[in-house]
């Protein structure tokens, strides 16, 4: 018999063991305690009772630890409604429990539980199960790209032949900022009232004030700044921002976490980020995942689609580089008619979706930086 519960404290080590048993890479990230303690533990709406967060596992009749499934509720936005939603963060199943149908109950209580899902990455054997639920399943996010720096970004392209060049020096931006713009590590007060605005009538995870203190300024491996236009307190307009060296190769990148701004300050906006990364010297700046219509100054001053390009190849993992890995899938569910006034479900209009690279675990460390990301099985290692 198996049950299906959230987390408890007792099964912490239980949780341990499985990663270092069955998780599919030699190390991993979320074994890191104060990595694990921030993303599920730390943020208000991911608490359920004192020290339990509110991932799912199952158990069997002997309280052994089957499955993991590691989520992280938020609220979120639907048509002006707010709506039960969850970041699917990871998915492990012991290998001997494999093939039992433990995932088909895992997936059933959950589903249950929430009426947006939403998850980055399956790999090809969960993949199979999500589409059995309704999951709807993008093979790569958008990814959008504004050159900076032809220079810096030519030395960084997969192919440097002289048509990936030329391409790139044709595609670099010109930026003329006629707006003043203001850079902080912390949070801007009006941030939250920005995002509820341009936000509220989308499919949109909830960013709250305290969701970005927790998201950006306490993260416990980058460092975040954000971008905000016309007054540091109240700004019309905002994007969240990481500069990120490129491991094994020189050069820096400019990665938008965050571009939130109504469409009358979209293009400022975009200029503004992109001045920022000229000044620290980056050679592109890309955002992932947000639908075009969230981006429209971000394409207008420059930006583009990086399908469109086929001759631009720039790395998208730089942690560490890797020429053939391409960016990642993501995974929708929603339930329907949860408005009575549509049939609509808030996975049942992409071009309605707002997600950034802050969702989920799209925007999570690689265990080859320098944060500690202890090792599994398959390094060779016991567990410390």
């Amino acid at each position: 018999m198996v049950t299906i519960r959230e987390m408890q404290s007792k099964d912490r080590q239980a949780f341990e063991e499985l990663h270092w048993n069955d998780y599919w890479r030699s190390h991993c990230i979320i074994l890191n305690r104060d990595f694990y303690n921030w993303q599920f533990m730390d943020f208000s709406t991911s608490k359920v009772s004192g020290e339990n967060d509110q991932s799912i596992v199952a158990v069997n009749e002997d309280g052994k630890v089957l499955s993991y499934f590691g989520l992280h509720p938020i609220a979120a936005t639907f048509n002006g409604h707010i709506i039960n939603a969850v970041h699917i963060h990871s998915w492990l199943t012991a290998s001997e429990a494999r093939g039992q149908g433990v995932g088909n109950k895992m997936l059933e209580y959950v589903n249950g539980k929430f009426d947006f899902m939403y998850s980055r990455g399956p790999t090809s054997a969960s993949l199979g199960i999500f589409r059995k639920f309704g999951y709807r399943y993008f093979k790569n996010c958008s990814r959008w790209i504004a050159i900076l720096d032809h220079r810096l970004a030519s030395s960084l392209a997969i192919d440097q032949s002289s048509d990936s060049i030329k391409r790139i020096q044709a595609r670099t931006v010109t930026v003329s900022p006629t707006v003043k713009f203001y850079i902080s590590q912390q949070v801007p007060s009006g941030a939250a009232a920005v995002a509820q605005a341009v936000l509220s009538n989308c499919v949109a995870f909830i960013r709250s004030h305290e969701y970005l203190v927790w998201r950006y300024e306490c993260h416990p491996h980058f460092h975040y700044v954000f971008l905000s236009l016309d007054d540091p307190e109240t700004p019309t307009a905002f994007a969240v921002l990481r500069v990120e060296d490129v491991l094994g190769r020189t050069g820096k990148v400019l990665r938008v976490i965050e571009f939130i701004a109504p469409p009358e300050r979209s293009f400022d906006l975009a200029q503004s980020v992109f001045s920022y990364g000229m000044e620290n010297d980056c050679a592109y700046a890309d955002v992932f995942g947000m639908s075009e219509r969230f981006l429209s100054g971000f394409i207008s001053a420059g930006g583009f689609n990086f399908l469109e390009e086929a001759q631009i190849g720039l790395p998208y993992l730089l942690q560490p580089y890797d020429e053939d890995i391409n960016p990642p899938g993501l995974l929708f569910w929603g339930r329907r008619n949860i408005i009575p006034t549509t049939s609509l479900g808030p996975a049942d209009d992409m071009t309605n979706i707002y997600i950034s690279k802050g969702d989920g675990n799209m925007d999570w460390p690689s265990w080859n930086s320098d944060f500690n990301a202890p090792p599994t099985r398959l390094a060779g290692q016991p567990p410390k």
